[in-house]
């Protein structure tokens, strides 16, 4: 088959799965090309498309805005040949209908902090299949009569290829990486750096990385001053240079207000951390208390766009485990459980949960 993948493209969540998706598919035997939509104009980087580095890839077709004309959608089609096209977090749909009233096949995923029950007799028009990577998503979409496939999410072999690559070094520093990215809403940086802050070994240290410098910064930059052991770096780093980074470090503290899928979780576990986070799915799908890392009490504080709660991790449980982490025998414990994880969470069952999806659809499934 010829497969159109519909996706964001630069450094975030949603482009790295649609970059991910182009090898599972190909892993298949079928071909990929994609339509990148850029950037919403708002926000951080508006407007942002990358063509280096790792999005530097043949067969991508530069859509004209983020609401892609339905023109541009059927140029692209029929230039590209696309026998079925899969989306994520893609709203738009009137246009996705209208391809699928043409015979293209169409097949969507979202993220269940967006994706409410106002939107579903849309995406009912748009989709042949809406499919699931977390238990959270697919039980919020059988609320709305939606049998939505689940893929196990997996552990990419450009991840354990980092992995194998990079040791963190054996200088009696812990150093736990807090990945921001924009550090958006869902970020509940403040209340980290300060659970760190309550730490007293020495030898912790606390990396925090983010993309981008927002004014949601100004009081954890306070915060920061006044402790040499937080390093807060504003940068984004070329995609691996990223991934290296932070496989260098010993622990993954990620508590998170809420989650899509969680690509920090799956990162840590191919590089063989322990995982802090709050005790909220879809996080503690991934996280097991006491085997691949510690679990926090996520303290419920306001929703997400869809309606579903928001949770800030309790500081006094977080700090606690920051100390835990800091004792080289826990460390090396739950190191060794997230390495054990590196088999449930094969590429290989996220490559074969999207050859049933193919096989779902009549036309793959009778050729």
């Amino acid at each position: 088959m010829r497969i159109g993948i519909v996706s964001k493209w630069f450094d975030r969540g949603q482009p790295v799965v649609g970059r991910y998706l182009r090898t599972a598919f190909e892993d298949l035997g079928h071909e990929t090309v994609v339509l990148a939509r850029p950037k919403k104009e708002r926000g951080p980087r508006p407007g942002a498309l990358d063509r280096k580095d790792v999005w530097d890839q043949p067969g991508i077709t530069e859509a004209s805005a983020y609401d892609i004309p339905p023109g541009e959608y059927r140029a692209w089609v029929a230039d590209e040949r696309i026998d079925a096209v899969f989306c994520d977090q893609n709203y738009q749909f009137a246009e996705l209908a209208a391809l699928r009233s043409e015979g293209v096949h169409t097949v969507g995923r979202f993220v269940w902090e967006h994706f409410a029950e106002e939107h579903v007799p849309g995406a009912r028009e748009a989709f042949e299949i809406v499919y699931s990577f977390t238990h959270a998503e697919r039980e919020r979409y059988a609320r709305w009569g939606i049998e939505s496939p689940r893929i196990q999410w997996g552990l990419h072999p450009e991840l354990i290829e980092i992995a194998d690559s990079v040791t963190p070094p054996d200088d009696g520093v812990t150093t736990f990486v807090y990945p921001g990215g924009f550090i958006g809403h869902r970020k509940p940086v403040k209340p980290v750096v300060e659970a760190f802050m309550r730490t007293l070994d020495p030898s912790s240290r606390l990396l925090l990385t983010a993309q981008v410098d927002r004014k949601r910064l100004n009081a954890v930059k306070e915060l920061v001053a006044g402790d040499d052991r937080i390093e807060l770096v504003l940068d984004d780093l070329p995609r691996l240079d990223h991934l290296r980074r932070v496989a260098a470090c010993d622990v993954c503290a990620t508590p998170t207000r809420w989650e899509g899928l969680g690509l920090p979780l799956y990162e840590a576990t191919a590089f063989g951390q322990p995982i802090i986070v709050n005790d909220n799915p879809p996080m503690n799908e991934v996280v097991t208390d006491g085997e691949n890392g510690l679990l926090v009490r996520g303290i419920e504080d306001g929703t997400a766009k869809s309606g579903i709660p928001a949770f800030s991790p309790d500081v006094t449980e977080l700090a606690h485990a920051f100390d835990r982490l800091a004792e080289p025998e826990l460390r090396a414990q739950l190191a060794e459980g997230a390495r054990r994880r590196r088999e449930e969470l094969s590429w290989s069952r996220t490559v074969e949960g999207f050859r049933d999806i193919l096989e779902r659809l009549p036309t793959y499934a009778s050729s």
